[in-house]
């Protein structure tokens, strides 16, 4: 609505001009009304009206003066005169100061609504060229930036530099903050210009940057560099427009520079983290950093293969030991990012240990088939992540629904736990170094404690449930090499020394003496 602000010394003119004319109809809005015109100044200030009607006489300060005044703050201000038939020639100078008309008293109400229908395209026009040169000089300065940005190497720049000052491009020193966004649906145009509107709102308004998109991203080329203690503030806003919108997105920031020459540089540096943003990703934006420092990976971590991870892993999800589980699923994470592997493999060689342990876990409670379909969708989850702290987050849920399943066991003591370890898992690669950092004891400590409890040797003992279960195979007639396979000896030599320690004879004489040859 246009805004207009009626002057006039006659409290009955005002009043008559706010009520006899259908102002919302014409698409006006009388803001207030004024007596004199140091009144109509100070109301000016309070409103900034696009339209001021205003009496040609009045005490104090004439329509003239006043006149003179709003032309020296607003040049482009519409102005209609009133006046009486006795200053028709006075009314004229008015004309000279670029009024846009004149009424005379009593206003005829037809000769008022052509003025304001006449002002009102006047206005439209130039805010439809305003917003026009406002959007061209958008699309200019946005395809300036992409022109210095993907140049070809070694392309000077310095032409398309110069002509940056004439669109408002200027600044002592630069940076580019580059975005990258994931909706799980593809793209969707309507949350880019969400986020877009969302950093023009923060850097654009308050003359602190430049919004520009390019190769299916968004970025700021700001005009000077974000403080650190910033990037977590900027960070937070763009999650919190995209929460609850199913879209994911990283953010990086490129090194400062001192000229726009420079900014294909500071550009060239976002790109390369947004290139790793599934193992430099940690929920802020990302910076130079980062890339040194190869996001934040444990690099004091034990060296165990990922295969004896993955076994610790098992044992940990088996007693339950939520935190053990959280810690062993980030070394094996970061054992594969330090291994160079890319996204797809890790990814690939996460989904092959969990589904080894909810085999295992199968064959210790065959009830766990029946949830067989919220294990599924959280293996297939994990193809869907975007970064590896999303990864970690994911895994940690799908075995924490098997420990659910199976029924925690923090609450026992350590060696009951080791005992129902040994006796479920007696076919696995049980070592005494696996079990100790689940308990976060050293193994020594470790198998002190259990033969102090139980009066044999780690090792001892499970020898011990090895051969036991041993027997009951070879009685229910299953072959040697079959049995010593079963109870967790590859090899099969062993198998047979170990069994004549422990019954005094053979496995192969056993097998006869309970007649089963």
């Amino acid at each position: 609505m246009i805004k207009v602000l009626i002057v006039d010394d006659e409290p009955k003119l005002r009043e008559g001009l706010r009520s006899f004319i259908d102002w919302d109809a014409l698409g006006y809005m009388v803001v207030d009304t004024a007596a004199n015109g140091n009144e109509a100044l100070e109301k000016y200030q309070v409103h900034h009206p696009d339209l001021v009607v205003a009496d040609i006489r009045m005490p104090g300060m004439d329509g003239l003066q006043l006149i003179r005044k709003l032309r020296e703050q607003d040049p482009d201000l519409h102005i209609l005169i009133l006046s009486g038939y006795a200053d028709f020639e006075y009314a004229k100078k008015a004309i000279t100061q670029r009024a846009d008309g004149y009424l005379l008293k009593p206003v005829d109400e037809d000769e008022f609504t052509d003025y304001l229908v006449k002002i009102k395209k006047a206005i439209d026009e130039a805010n439809a060229k305003e917003n026009w040169n406002q959007v061209t000089k958008e699309w200019n300065r946005e395809a300036l930036i992409q022109s210095i940005l993907t140049g070809s190497e070694g392309q000077d720049s310095s032409p398309l530099c110069e002509r940056a000052k004439d669109i408002g491009i200027a600044g002592r020193s630069f940076q580019i903050l580059l975005l990258e966004l994931f909706a799980e649906d593809g793209s969707d145009q309507d949350i880019n210009n969400l986020v877009r509107k969302t950093l023009a709102k923060r850097f654009e308004e308050s003359g602190r940057g430049w919004v520009f998109g390019i190769h299916a991203k968004l970025g700021v080329l700001l005009n000077e560099p974000l403080l650190s203690v910033e990037t977590d503030e900027v960070y937070r806003e763009i999650q919190a427009v995209l929460t609850g919108r199913d879209t994911v997105f990283s953010a990086a920031l490129g090194e400062k520079v001192s000229s726009l020459t420079e900014i294909r540089a500071s550009y060239d540096v976002a790109s390369e983290l947004l290139k790793h943003h599934f193992v430099l990703d940690h929920g802020a934006i990302m910076t130079e950093e980062f890339l040194r420092q190869g996001g934040s990976a444990d690099h004091d971590q034990k060296d165990d293969s990922i295969e004896e991870l993955s076994e610790q892993l098992y044992f940990a999800v088996d007693i339950g030991n939520r935190e053990a589980v959280g810690s062993l699923v980030r070394q094996i994470g970061q054992r594969l990012v330090a291994e160079g592997y890319p996204e797809k493999e890790i990814k690939r060689r996460f989904v092959g240990v969990l589904s080894s342990i909810l085999s295992k876990a199968l064959k210790q409670s065959p009830e766990l088939q029946d949830h067989s379909k919220g294990f599924s969708d959280h293996l297939t989850e994990i193809h869907k992540v975007q970064t590896v702290g999303a990864l970690y987050k994911t895994a940690e849920e799908f075995l924490g629904l098997i420990m659910v399943r199976l029924g925690e066991g923090g609450k026992q003591r350590e060696v009951k736990i080791m005992l129902d370890l040994i006796h479920r898992n007696f076919s696995e690669n049980l070592k005494l170094e696996t079990l100790s950092g689940i308990f976060n004891y050293n193994s020594a400590y470790l198998g002190k404690l259990f033969k102090n409890e139980t009066g044999e040797y780690f090792n001892t003992y499970l020898d011990k449930v090895r051969i036991d279960k041993a027997k009951g195979f070879l009685e229910e007639g299953y072959k040697v090499y079959q049995v010593a396979e079963k109870v967790g000896y590859t090899n099969v030599d062993y198998f047979h020394s170990k069994f004549r320690k422990y019954v005094g004879t053979s496995p192969s004489a056993y097998r006869k003496q309970v007649g089963n040859d």
